[in-house]
């Protein structure tokens, strides 16, 4: 009869050092422990286990993935981290139950003394204006000057912002160039008709809020509501720079 190896013997010291890893005293209570972990779970428990998502198709025993509370939605998506919400602008339970109109006007009154420039943009509208601004992203408007000629000012849109810059500025420091302007548009209540817009002004570089309205306007004209020749110079802008000419834009601004 040929010898069998006591191999619980030859390894006593790593057993003993794996019972103390598991947190029991001697190697006979992690034998015990072993059996435990391999004993066939009851089927009642097991079906309790797999609806809970603690056990899998294969039988095995697995971590059920820590629930996280659900993040906090900002009140507006799309809008970089660093740019105001709505709920953040004003109290949302002013907006909350109101009809398209009404939002409107509360967001206009709410704007009225303040440096800022504001619209409430149906919602075919601004449909219409991100359409546009996708495949023409960038352009210029003149601004005039009172006893200085015209201003051109370069705008480009960031998906549900737009800003706006002198054109000097953009040439100079392109990237980091300075926004003059910056128009919000938030789209909280777009599924009911309206989107807001907040235009906020930096006065350092020479900008109130008549000049900021005007570009406002001005964009509109160009992207959405002034018809055939705007379009054209905007696309011409856009897609054969080359082409581009300035005294055609002048006298089309010119006509709002």
């Amino acid at each position: 009869m040929s010898h069998v190896p006591d191999y619980e013997a030859k390894y006593r010291d790593k057993l003993v050092q794996k019972a103390r890893e598991k947190g029991v005293d001697t190697v006979e209570q992690l034998k015990q422990q072993i059996k435990e972990a391999q004993r066939p779970v009851p089927a009642t428990k097991a079906a309790d286990l797999k609806r809970s998502g603690s056990i899998a198709d294969n039988g095995k025993t697995v971590e059920k993935p820590e629930q996280k509370p659900d993040r906090v939605k900002r009140s507006s998506q799309n809008l970089p981290p660093d740019v105001k919400s709505l709920d953040q602008v004003m109290k949302l339970d002013m907006l909350n139950d109101k009809t398209c109109d009404e939002i409107g006007e509360i967001w206009t009154q709410y704007h009225a003394n303040k440096d800022t420039i504001s619209a409430a943009i149906p919602t075919a509208t601004y449909q219409q204006l991100l359409q546009v601004a996708r495949k023409n992203p960038i352009f210029v408007l003149p601004l005039p000057r009172e006893g200085q000629g015209v201003e051109f000012y370069f705008l480009q849109f960031d998906y549900h912002q737009v800003h706006f810059t002198s054109l000097i500025e953009y040439k100079t420091n392109q990237s980091n160039a300075r926004p003059f302007l910056t128009l919000t548009h938030y789209t909280d209540f777009i599924d009911r008709g309206v989107v807001l817009m907040r235009g906020e002004v930096d006065s350092k570089n020479m900008l109130n809020v008549q000049a900021a309205q005007l570009l406002a306007l001005l964009m509109q004209q160009f992207y959405i509501t002034g018809g055939e020749e705007k379009r054209k110079l905007l696309e011409t802008f856009n897609q054969r720079p080359d082409e581009f000419d300035y005294r055609e834009l002048l006298e089309a601004a010119e006509k709002i």
